[in-house]
């Protein structure tokens, strides 16, 4: 009798210790399955590399850094760009025989095509002596055209370099979060031009230049009147602790559907993009070359 009540004893006991088990099990299952408050948003490069807090702050000092998040920001860079009236008729068919480096498929597109290396860019030319030239820079884009009308004297044209435009718009890129215009203007008031009852965005002049940087609450960035490549990732290294410093936390948690439609569709962007050149197209003054530079030509099919 003894010998059964002990193990009866043994046995209570053993369930006890399963039950303790299992309730420690199951305690143990729930805390990890109970869903945790979503993170604070990181930036992630498109090979998931994540983009620290200090990464953003410090890019002004390392411009290195600005290659690995500008696909994630979006930004496009736009190519240096002039545009000429040269007042004189060129017959196309007549320039691709006689030009090196040429290509006229009237039948795909009205313009003959042109590719110069010395300065390296390239122009669209039209028959009513219209020139657009794309270069590295705006010296380049400018100095490509003239080379043009200089072989076109060459060969009995006549072109002027008349009033020369050039974009003024040099990259786009979007901030996933969006941006307290107030407490920027509040922070930098002498270097904005800010009136929301006029203008949806806010421009930040950049020291001694006339670099312009437009800023939307969206987050959406138009870098505008920037001399060369080198020049733009600099004021674009230099804004981005700026922005992110007045980062709008009521947008931060928006999703990146919402952001892409809160930013606007293409024509949206384009439509500012127009109004932005149409306001500082004359800020840029262009200085003729000097008259070695200037008497350099295309080269012609021997």
């Amino acid at each position: 009798m003894l010998h059964g009540s002990q193990k009866a004893e043994d046995g209570t006991i053993m369930q006890r210790e399963s039950s303790g088990k299992l309730k420690r099990k199951r305690h143990n299952t729930e805390s990890v399955c109970t869903p945790l408050p979503p993170p604070p948003p990181l930036l992630k490069t498109a090979n998931d590399t994540l983009i620290s807090d200090f990464d953003i702050l410090s890019i002004y000092s390392d411009i290195s850094k600005l290659n690995a998040i500008e696909e994630h920001l979006n930004l496009l860079y736009r190519p240096f760009t002039c545009f000429v009236k040269s007042r004189c008729n060129y017959k196309l068919f007549e320039l691709e025989c006689l030009l090196s480096n040429t290509r006229y498929e009237p039948h795909k597109h009205p313009a003959l095509f042109v590719r110069h290396t010395n300065p390296s860019c390239s122009l669209r030319v039209y028959d009513n002596g219209n020139i657009c030239s794309q270069g590295h820079s705006y010296d380049g884009a400018a100095l490509g055209a003239q080379c043009f009308m200089n072989t076109m004297e060459q060969l009995g044209y006549s072109p002027m370099f008349y009033h020369p435009k050039f974009n003024v718009v040099n990259a786009t890129f979007c901030m996933p979060f969006g941006i307290n215009l107030e407490n920027f203007n509040g922070e930098y008031s002498g270097d904005c031009l800010y009136n929301p009852e006029t203008h949806p965005y806010l421009i930040y002049k950049i020291h001694e230049s006339n670099i312009k940087v437009a800023i939307f609450p969206v987050g959406y960035v138009y870098v505008m009147l920037c001399s060369n490549p080198r020049c733009t990732q600099k004021v674009i290294s230099n804004i981005l602790p700026l922005l992110y410093r007045h980062r709008n936390v009521e947008l931060e948690l928006m999703s990146e559907r919402e952001r892409e439609l809160s930013s606007g569709d293409i024509n949206f962007k384009l439509l500012w993009e127009n109004e932005f050149q149409k306001a500082y197209q004359n800020t840029l003054k262009y200085l003729k070359p000097q008259e070695q530079q200037g008497q350099q030509q295309l080269d012609l099919k021997l």
